[in-house]
């Protein structure tokens, strides 16, 4: 459980810097309209899964659910508003040059989710963690330093990002059924947006033959990223989970680098290094548990 939550955290955050690189290929589109050709895609792949998974009827069982019980329905409409505004901040960071701002946000939640799980749920933390925040904190606090402060784009990552986790975990969807109810809410906004652009004509008079693949290309980096992001979450402690985050950013910060405009210094790479060895602190952590977990298996299967 432990180690297939890992894998899936880590082919996150690979898929959601792909998916941050992904906006050189967007052009001239703004943000709004990638948060729109974004959720729709999105919408259609998760759609396709739960065909191809025969998940509908699942689903419509767990939604009577929620009808009777109005209270968990806001619940998630709340979940539905946190996760636009993270969607639709990950697409407009990149083509205004924030990257780095998206980036330092994500560094700083993992730190919020550490903090969330020792406060709301007492979760313990080994020597290893303990070890890899105190490094995450010493990097972070000096990229704050060298930034002269935090960005809203920042701020609006790293204190969006652990209540909508936290509520999820709660609300008893599980990870494709939840995307999908909550990308369907978001789908009219979206929809509206690309239509008062006029369905974007420029991009698919600049792209020609191959727009609608960039487009399908978009909902599936979006939606695949988002869903093994979710399933990590569910198989994770929320303290191992939150400090598994620090990959991503360290991805999106090298994307960040290759992207128009991106520029790095030798005091920067300073400043990094300690993130990078709390990662490996992780690694080892979660190695660990996956060996303490397959002895586990053993000794109950001589049993």
């Amino acid at each position: 459980m432990i180690f297939s939550g890992i894998l899936f955290c880590l082919l996150a955050s690979c898929l959601f810097a792909l998916l941050c690189y992904y906006t050189v290929f967007l052009e001239p589109l703004d943000g709004f309209a990638v948060f729109g050709w974004r959720v729709f895609g999105t919408v259609i792949l998760i759609a396709a899964l739960m065909t191809v998974l025969r998940q509908w009827r699942k689903l419509g069982q767990s939604l009577v659910v929620f009808v009777k019980r109005p209270a968990q329905f806001l619940v998630l409409l709340v979940c539905v508003g946190l996760m636009s505004v993270q969607v639709g901040l990950f697409g407009w960071a990149p083509l205004n040059g924030e990257s780095q701002a998206l980036a330092l946000g994500y560094f700083l939640m993992p730190l919020m989710m550490v903090i969330c799980g020792r406060l709301l749920f007492g979760e313990t933390l080994t020597r290893w963690q303990r070890t890899a925040v105190i490094l995450a904190a010493i990097g972070v606090g000096a990229q704050i330093i060298l930034h002269g402060g935090l960005s809203w784009v920042s701020a609006l990552v790293m204190l969006g990002y652990p209540p909508y986790f936290i509520i999820k975990r709660h609300l008893g969807l599980n990870a494709l059924h939840s995307m999908l109810v909550e990308h369907l809410c978001m789908l009219p906004l979206a929809i509206a947006l690309v239509v008062a652009q006029g369905g974007n004509p420029e991009f698919f008079v600049q792209h020609g033959v191959a727009s609608w693949g960039i487009l399908i290309g978009l909902g599936l980096l979006g939606g695949s990223a988002l869903l093994c992001f979710l399933a990590g979450s569910q198989r994770l402690p929320l303290s191992l989970f939150g400090m598994l985050g620090y990959v991503e950013p360290l991805l999106l910060f090298v994307v960040a680098l290759i992207l128009p405009g991106g520029h790095f210094t030798a005091i920067d790479l300073a400043t990094y290094l300690p993130i990078w060895v709390a990662v490996c602190c992780l690694l080892r952590q979660g190695w660990l548990a996956f060996g303490a977990q397959q002895a586990s298996l053993q000794e109950a299967s001589k049993s």
